[in-house]
């Protein structure tokens, strides 16, 4: 009987030295992806892109819509014609055919200033959404490599943890790293993914 606890007590040790080896070899990093993503210079450069073609976007559309306006003056012009008691019936008539023209116009103009401010959301999301993805691939293979240099054998975002100590985190030494090229006339970083304001 003695000799069998002595076994299971030695038994039990053992497993508990192979537990405590692995615990120790089992290291965990953390990875803030939205800051290594915000403050890679890449990112800014993206958005800068984007940014200038909102504002051509915005300027090309404003002008679809001033011309859908001034459509909108003449039209108004050409009703009050029609209108109009000492203008004589020949005038009217014609001022009635320029009317329904006008309108047609306008509304073809409307379709035009709609479907084009569709595509641009359309660009801008799409383009949002491939450069994130690219970049994101980018950045977990810096961080995946510095993970490995480190010991790391899982680097968790923090986003998805509840509590982390900031010791275990290599978000910094990421972006030092994403940013170790940046070129001198890199864009200033934003403060986040341009929102399109196409005129209504």
């Amino acid at each position: 009987m003695k000799t069998s606890i002595k076994a299971f007590i030695a038994l039990i040790a053992f497993g508990s030295s192979a537990l405590f080896v692995q615990a120790q070899a089992f290291k965990v990093g953390t990875l803030d992806l939205n800051k290594a993503l915000t403050g890679y210079y890449k990112t800014q450069d993206e958005q800068a892109k984007l940014q200038a073609y909102e504002q051509s976007a915005n300027a090309d559309a404003e002008k679809l819509l001033n011309e859908g306006k001034a459509m909108a003056t003449q039209l108004q012009e050409q009703v009050e014609i029609t209108r109009n008691p000492v203008i004589n019936e020949a005038a009217k008539k014609a001022a009635e055919t320029n009317a329904q023209q006008l309108y047609q116009a306008i509304q073809t103009k409307e379709r035009e200033l709609n479907e084009f401010r569709q595509q641009a959301v359309r660009f801008i999301q799409q383009g949002v959404a491939t450069t994130r993805q690219a970049l994101i691939v980018e950045i977990n293979e810096i961080a995946s490599n510095i993970a490995k240099k480190k010991g790391i054998t899982l680097l968790v975002e923090r986003g998805a943890l509840v509590y982390a100590d900031a010791a275990y985190d290599i978000t910094e030494e990421v972006l030092t790293e994403l940013n170790k090229n940046k070129p001198a006339t890199a864009a200033a970083p934003a403060a986040g993914v341009p929102s399109v304001g196409l005129p209504k």
